[in-house]
């Protein structure tokens, strides 16, 4: 047998390069030319997202409408009880109006009569003019209390807004989702319906059930946490972002666990039962209880990663590394038996408003 050219085995070996290059779990090979499905896809997610950016404006604009109506409805109600109290103050000095006229009349009258007469109805005529004595004065808060409703309203009006709706600290991004995941509408839950051909670019995950969160870290403190209920596979940690010179993009080893950059909680069922191990091959299962809201805390400075049971509110487990920049990683796999998927969800923010003084 004669042995292969030199430039035969060169092209081999770098053939072989380029396969292991393109072993990725997380993303498929690079297409330099979009084909058709990506550009029949990219209209489509156009008009999708035409219709929900609408969707989300019309219901700021109708919180906003509410808002105005409730206002005007409560300013309605103060204008017509203010009107009322001063129709009852006219009626009444209409009344004693005309009683005090009444009496002016009542004593020219008297006072033709002789002097004797008159005096001996000056008792009586006394106490009939201590009745019309002069009106009590207008009393305070018959105007409409403007300042309730104009003091700070655009303030008043935004912060309700902020307290009403509800954010993330992230959102799942849809085109990282491998074919098995679908992300809700409003990117917050996903769920594992089964296979699902999906246009193929070079973002998304294509071996695995998983996806990653649309911010990614590199600096300072950031906490999240996520609703798992009773999903019986899971995975939630971060990964690390390593852009690849060349075409290839972002790309993940095929190795998913802290050798490749991949730190994470998982839920597991193995031999030693129903379980939370790490992505850190040499650490122990953790404690045998599971937890159905996770906590992660990442401060980037510090280089650590901590994990908490939230419900519970206890540490599980905390990775210490250089992590450079690291998005949120997931895993969702299927579910037991043939009932409905369950999602993973992330758990909104709880928000605050600060007011300070502008010095």
């Amino acid at each position: 047998m004669r042995p292969l050219p030199s430039t035969i085995r060169e092209s081999g070996r770098e053939g072989e390069k380029q396969r292991e290059n393109h072993l990725s779990i997380g993303c498929l090979p690079h297409v330099p030319h979009p084909g058709p499905g990506i550009e029949s896809a990219s209209k489509v997610e156009a008009t999708w997202l035409e219709r929900r950016i609408r969707q989300e404006f019309e219901k700021l604009r109708e919180f906003l409408r509410g808002e105005e109506q409730a206002i005007l409805d409560v300013m309605a109600e103060e204008a017509r009880q203010k009107q009322h109290l001063v129709e009852e103050k006219m009626k009444q000095l209409k009344k004693d109006t005309e009683t005090l006229a009444h009496e002016i009349e009542r004593l020219q009258m008297e006072m033709k009569e002789d002097d004797i007469s008159f005096l001996m109805k000056h008792k009586s005529r006394k106490r009939r003019l201590f009745c019309t004595m002069e009106p009590e004065p207008v009393q305070p808060g018959m105007l409409i209390n403007v300042c309730k409703y104009l003091d700070s309203l655009q303030y008043r009006v935004w912060k309700k807004m902020v307290m009403s709706v509800e954010t993330v600290p992230f959102s799942f991004d849809p085109n990282t989702a491998a074919g098995w995941l679908a992300v809700s509408e409003d990117l917050t839950s996903v769920t594992n319906h089964g296979y699902r051909v999906q246009v193929e670019n070079p973002e998304r995950f294509s071996s695995a059930p998983c996806l990653l969160g649309s911010r990614s870290f590199s600096h300072g403190s950031h906490a999240w946490e996520v609703d798992l209920g009773g999903l019986p596979s899971w995975r939630v940690g971060v990964v690390r972002m390593c852009l690849e010179t060349g075409p290839e993009g972002y790309s993940h080893s095929c190795y998913q666990d802290t050798r490749s950059g991949f730190w994470y909680l998982c839920r597991t069922q193995g031999v030693e039962g129903d379980h939370c191990v790490t992505s850190d091959p040499a650490t122990s299962p953790l404690v045998p209880s599971i937890p159905r809201r996770l906590r992660v805390e990442l401060e980037c400075e510090e280089g650590e990663l901590s994990f908490y049971d939230a419900e519970r509110q206890c540490h599980l487990y905390t990775f210490h590394a250089r992590f450079g920049e690291v998005r949120p990683y997931f895993y969702l796999g299927g579910t037991r038996g043939n009932g409905p998927p369950e999602p993973l969800r992330i758990c909104p923010l709880r928000i605050t408003v600060k007011k300070e003084l502008d010095t």
